[in-house]
């Protein structure tokens, strides 16, 4: 991910390769983990999560009132769009081990659309994944 150089002082600097991004008035910093996005947006859950913030970033950005006029001009149901919306709803954690291939392989994408807990704590209980 990162790595450590010593500058011609001798003092230590670590180097992390990042992206500033755009979210609206918000600007977040992106930084690479070494794994290709192509690579993760195959595996159904990662893609989900995804599309989930990007649905989000349509909707808090304005360009979307609610969540039918998006699905309408998606053209996609809606219970799919509101259904892809509540993964944003993920504890960070979770996100993460997703992204990194550590989930057990009872948690998919249709095992979350049946629904979770809202509080993180209670989310890593009922979907098996340990806490950081």
């Amino acid at each position: 991910m990162g790595k450590i150089e010593i500058d011609e002082t001798g003092i230590p600097a670590i180097i992390v390769p990042f992206q500033l991004r755009r979210m609206g008035r918000k600007q977040t910093i992106i930084i690479d983990r070494g794994k290709d996005l192509n690579e993760m947006t195959d595996e159904p859950l990662a893609k989900a999560i995804i599309l989930g913030h990007q649905y989000a970033h349509m909707l808090e950005n304005g360009k979307y009132r609610t969540v039918i006029d998006l699905a309408c001009k998606l053209k996609l149901d809606r219970s799919y769009v509101a259904r892809t919306l509540n993964l944003v709803n993920l504890s960070p954690t979770i996100i993460k081990e997703i992204f990194a291939g550590n989930i057990p392989e009872s948690l998919s994408l249709s095992r979350l659309n049946q629904g979770f807990p809202d509080s993180w704590e209670e989310q890593h209980t009922a979907l098996g994944i340990t806490a950081i």
